[in-house]
């Protein structure tokens, strides 16, 4: 049968219902904004419908101008993108704090944008709730270690930090997470305002906190170097992880007193005098937890000795002449690691020619009555003395025969043959003849000969050694300019370069020699020290440079006056 032909009347109404079905589409279209236009953009943020496409969108926008600015990013366009859309982010994240997905990628480009315009929102977002803003006080946190934030606003930001952080308790990977983003931020910040919350974390000791993070708060009091924290960390060269003994903060610790400075000196002294009960305390807990893990071993450990060690160290990193009685003291010290311990510290001491006498004198006394074991480490701190008067005693080591323990006469060699200028130079070649037992270990210094025949005492020569692709040689031009060098500005910064030499021992040489000629301080060292700890963090040859460098870099800093 065929079809019934539609009334004229129905055809009518359904094209008008389709003519007003694409106008309606078209409509909405055009009140959508052009995809690669952030104000438009940033504006359908508040729209719950359009909401993840305009912040897609957004992300997408600011990578393409990263891109073509070739990653500056203080390009105008990137300026530009900031200016039209950090108000309305702002805005979105905190009158939606229901969106938390949104939520997240918001905060998410307010990290690549680092704008100190996002400080509102960021402070919201370290409201954190449990089970579901965790990851959004994360991303504010680090956010606001790279951002520049504003002198008015630091006071508050600092607030909300410690206030995220004490509220953290458990040991969720998450909490994690958290404490280690707010306590670098906390760092980064360098303010005395952090350090109360600092010393807190660094000297809490719970089962929800792992020990690390006891050591990263303290790391961050470097920076801040707030005189109020000495007496924490004093206690803390003493701290110890109850669960894993071996593991201290002497070394962080040590860092924050030495970038203290002089406020250090006395509470120091009075514990090396044991007038510290806390520290007593806590070495009679360390050797009560070493007796139940080996009983031998806590019985040869000698409390007064173990008191006096962690802070005779500092005292020496610290470098003040101040210290110099004290330490001298030491070296007089029943107890034979006393005595070392003591001997190792002086050869940091911003010492006078007459006080370089006495502290070679009390180191020539301590090596004469310490045990051959621990003779090798006294030689090299006698070579860090840089002085005329360590040659004849080096020699003296050097070219004496040892049987029963090889390695002193060899580090007696190699610290001679590191500071011998042309003239002593030549006791070298009869020593590297006559002894067999140890000619195989100091065969490679036999290039030192040549290079002191040619540089002598010439500290322009020693800087062109420099350059050499021998590491014997750099280390022996380290050594030759810390003895001849003072205040050689060509010299400083020569040394600076090997900062970064791919072999630790160069890099420590080269350190050891800029710590001992840079009297005045050294601003391009200090800066090449921090350019090292940004670049290199987490790396083996970092985290062993770090040891020498970060009280070097302090010692350097306090030299300058500043």
């Amino acid at each position: 049968m065929a079809r019934q032909a539609r009334p004229r009347t129905e055809w009518a109404l359904s094209f008008a219902l389709c003519t007003l079905s694409i106008a309606m589409l078209l409509a909405g279209t055009a009140c959508h904004a052009d995809l690669n236009d952030p104000a438009g953009q940033a504006e359908e943020l508040s729209d719950p419908v359009r909401r993840e496409h305009a912040i897609g969108r957004l992300h997408a926008i600011f990578s393409q101008r990263l891109v073509e600015a070739k990653g500056d990013r203080a390009a105008a366009s990137l300026k530009e993108f900031a200016d039209v859309t950090v108000e309305q982010m702002n805005k979105t994240y905190m009158e939606h704090p229901e969106d938390t997905h949104n939520g997240l990628k918001i905060l998410q480009l307010m990290a690549e944008l680092r704008d100190a315009r996002n400080v509102p929102a960021l402070l919201k977002a370290l409201e954190w709730q449990a089970e579901v803003t965790e990851d959004h006080a994360v991303t504010a946190a680090r956010t606001l270690s790279e951002t520049d934030v504003p002198a008015d606003r630091r006071g508050e930001v600092i607030d909300a930090i410690c206030k995220a952080l004490k509220r953290v308790e458990g040991a969720r990977g998450v909490d994690n997470r958290m404490r280690k983003a707010f306590i670098e931020v906390l760092g980064k910040l360098k303010d005395k305002r952090a350090t109360e919350t600092l010393i807190e974390v660094a000297l809490t000791q719970e089962e929800s906190q792992n020990f690390l993070f006891n050591k990263l708060a303290a790391q961050q009091l470097v920076g801040i170097a707030d005189p109020s924290a000495v007496d924490a960390m004093v206690k803390a060269l003493y701290l110890f992880d109850p669960n894993n003994p071996m593991m201290r903060m002497m070394e962080d610790a040590e860092s924050v007193l030495v970038a203290i400075g002089k406020p250090a000196i006395e509470p120091l002294v009075k514990t090396i005098k044991g007038e510290n009960e806390e520290v007593n305390k806590l070495v009679e807990l360390s050797i009560e937890t070493f007796r139940r893990k080996d009983a031998d071993v806590a019985a040869k450990m000698n409390k007064d000795a173990l008191v006096a060690r962690e802070s005779v160290l500092t005292l020496g990193k610290l470098g003040f002449p101040e210290a110099l009685n004290t330490l001298l003291a030491e070296t007089k010290e029943v107890h034979k690691d006393r005595r070392a311990t003591a001997a190792l510290a002086l050869t940091s001491i911003a010492a006078s020619e007459a006080d370089t006498k006495r502290i070679f004198d009390a180191m020539v006394e301590v090596y004469e009555k310490s045990d051959k074991q621990a003779r090798p480490q006294l030689l090299v701190a006698f070579r860090h003395l840089y002085a005329d008067q360590v040659m004849e005693f080096l020699h003296g080591v050097a070219k004496t025969t040892e049987r029963e323990l090889p390695p002193v006469q060899m580090y007696g060699f190699v610290s001679y043959s590191l500071l011998a200028n042309k003239a002593e130079s030549v006791n070298l070649g009869p020593i590297l003849e006559k002894e067999e037992i140890i000619k195989p270990h100091i065969e490679e210094y036999r290039v030192t000969i040549k290079a002191a025949q040619e540089c002598d005492k010439d500290p322009a020569c020693w800087i062109g050694k420099l350059k050499d692709k021998d590491k014997i040689i750099l280390r022996k031009a380290a050594s030759m300019l810390a003895r001849y060098g003072r205040d050689n500005d060509d010299a400083i910064k020569g040394l600076v370069e090997l900062f970064e030499h791919t072999d630790l021992e160069v890099r420590n040489e080269a350190l050891s020699a800029v710590d001992h000629i840079a009297t005045k301080g050294s601003d391009v060292a200090v800066k090449k020290i921090e350019e090292l700890e940004a670049k290199e963090a987490g790396r083996s040859i970092w985290n062993n440079f770090a040891r020498e460098a970060l009280p070097t870099r302090s010692r350097l800093v306090n030299r300058a006056g500043g």
